[in-house]
């Protein structure tokens, strides 16, 4: 996806005008709208700034990703979360997918109380 286009998803979702963004930003209106217009492109400050507001990493701006922050808190996962939460990333979406069906499989089964398959 393109930078413009992630840029004007990011201004609906928060309801917010070109000119309401480019004065909290501090940047003429007619800069944001070159963005917008793909006339532009921002600076690194710029990036980092739009990152800042909207609250995604500037990967996801840039469309390099669409994991809008992949960083993760400190202290927010332990260990085997922030492992899991790595691995499923590192994955392809097929994988992924099967990874998340087989993780509902597991939350909807004591595994230690499986009853035993009769023949």
């Amino acid at each position: 996806m393109k930078f413009s286009t992630r840029l004007e998803n990011l201004l609906e979702e928060r309801n917010l005008t070109q000119k309401a963004l480019s004065t909290e930003l501090n940047i003429a209106a007619s800069t944001l709208n070159g963005y917008l217009r793909q006339n532009r492109e921002p600076d690194y400050e710029t990036l980092i700034n739009l990152g800042k507001f909207f609250g995604v990493s500037i990967d996801y701006l840039l469309g390099v990703t669409n994991i809008r922050n992949p960083y993760v808190s400190n202290g927010c996962y332990d260990d085997k979360e922030e492992d899991l939460l790595e691995t499923y990333r590192s994955l392809g979406p097929l994988e992924q997918n099967y990874l998340l069906k087989q993780a509902h499989i597991y939350n909807e089964h004591e595994l230690d109380t499986l009853p035993d398959k009769k023949k």
